[in-house]
């Protein structure tokens, strides 16, 4: 997780901000910096798949000079293209767009290994981009984490916003853990920045507890009085029954309006303990009868200060992890798709092109079958036809010669004995030993239905 690691204190115009270093704004009175550690974008210590690596490198090899400058070039339209479609919610898409103003407008190495050109290019660093193995594990080791990055991002199903810029997150809630995590994040500086308490604000603070608890006027006139007490404007040896140990670790600042808590984990522990249950909820008449008791009613006071600015600070941490995370992975992706795209140009060929070649030689094949069976029908048709046509037509020639076959056919079918052309079949040649023969046919031709034949005499 990011750490606070400054500051600013003559504004952040003026702060010479490091690489992955950006401002975070707290309130009108407090703007800290914010660093991300080296450890979150290691480029050189993953354990990379090998064949996809190799790959990569013969891909990369295969640009010169000058197209992988082009190629690793993304503007600000495509990265926040990009944001539009894959962030629902618009507490974070206003985030990502100002930040990306922000470092447009400063130059500040923030998302390095990724630059901002002041005309609002995103690209990356010289060192990054000519070596293969570095922009691989940037591309598909840190730049696969987008999807899931966004996906585990709790939202609310009724506006899609984030629980980071819900209206929710805003409440100060029970003590928890919270503010002992972002505690712990913070260097010695902040610490020192976070425990100064401006006078004014806490007087804010007491006003709201006296009307909440609906304090009467002479409690709050006690109250008012311990208040006075510790910021210096009256003597505590002429209040009686003040307790001096009960403002031990305070000390205050007349001439600057501010106080000092001390910064030991443990004595704010103490401090926050006291305005715990103010978060658990409910309403009460109070009193303070005493001075004694009116101190302990500005110590919980300036507890409740504490650690509600405790509380927007690990807010706006969060928040601001978050904005950082979405504009570096995005930037990532869309180098990410300049370069394979630049590849493929190079190549002669895109994944599109390759993919309409593969469903047009399907295509081809699918008509090409049904071309076949087409054929097979047809033919199929063509050989049915063939034995349903009649016999043509014959010429006169053919005519003629048909003709003299048939005369020939009649001569040699004629009956030996008569010469008659009835069938052969029908006749009967008889042999008679007289030496008046004569031809037995009958002259009426219905040989088959004459039931014997007669001989002459």
């Amino acid at each position: 997780m990011a750490r606070l690691v400054a500051v600013c204190r003559d504004g952040e115009e003026e702060f010479p901000f490091e690489r992955r270093q950006i401002p975070l704004y707290i309130d009108d009175t407090l703007t800290m910096v914010m660093e991300f550690p080296d450890n979150v974008l290691n480029l050189d210590g993953h354990q990379n798949n090998g064949a996809q690596l190799k790959q990569f490198i013969q891909r990369h090899g295969m640009l010169k000079q000058q197209d992988l400058s082009i190629a690793m070039v993304v503007t600000s339209r495509e990265v926040l293209s990009a944001l539009s479609q894959l962030v629902p919610c618009v507490g974070c898409r206003r985030s990502v767009e100002r930040l990306f103003s922000q470092l447009v407008e400063s130059g500040n190495p923030a998302l390095e290994p990724l630059t901002v050109g002041p005309k609002g290019v995103l690209s990356v660093t010289r060192s990054c981009m000519t070596d293969a193995k570095k922009l691989y594990t940037l591309f598909y080791v840190h730049g696969s984490k987008l999807n899931d990055m966004i996906d585990a991002i709790p939202k609310s199903k009724k506006n899609k916003r984030c629980q980071l810029h819900s209206l929710d997150t805003h409440k100060p809630k029970p003590l928890g853990g919270c503010w002992m995590d972002v505690w712990e994040l913070m260097s010695q500086e902040c610490r020192d920045e976070v425990v100064l308490i401006d006078s004014s604000c806490l007087l804010e603070t007491l006003e709201t507890y006296l009307r909440k608890h609906r304090f009467c006027t002479d409690c709050k006139n006690k109250v008012l009085r311990a208040y006075n007490i510790l910021i210096g404007e009256l003597d505590c040896s002429k209040e009686k029954g003040y307790c001096a140990a009960l403002y031990e670790g305070l000390r205050c600042c007349p001439h600057e309006r501010h106080i000092h808590v001390c910064c030991e984990t443990d004595f704010i522990a103490h401090l926050l303990g006291r305005a715990e249950p103010e978060f658990a909820g409910g309403r009460r008449e109070r009193h303070a009868k005493t001075i004694d008791i009116a101190q302990e009613e500005v110590l919980t006071c300036l507890g409740i200060h504490l650690y509600e600015r405790l509380h927007r600070i690990w807010q706006k941490l969060r928040a601001e992890e978050q904005t950082w995370q979405m504009l570096f992975y995005l930037g990532v992706d869309a180098l990410r798709k300049s370069f394979e795209m630049t590849v493929e140009k190079v190549q002669g060929i895109s994944r599109l092109e390759q993919l309409c070649e593969e469903f047009s030689e399907e295509e081809r094949v699918r008509e090409l079958k049904q071309e076949k069976k087409r054929q097979k029908r047809k033919n199929r048709r063509k050989n049915k036809c063939v034995c349903d046509i009649p016999t043509p037509l014959q010429t006169a020639d053919e005519k003629e010669v048909s003709q003299e076959k048939e005369t020939d056919f009649i001569e040699n079918s004629s009956c030996k004995a008569c010469g008659s052309t009835e069938d052969g079949n029908t006749c009967v040649e008889v042999i008679v030993t007289n030496e008046n023969t004569s031809c037995t046919c009958p002259s009426s031709g219905n040989l088959l239905g004459s039931p014997k034949i007669k001989k002459g005499k």
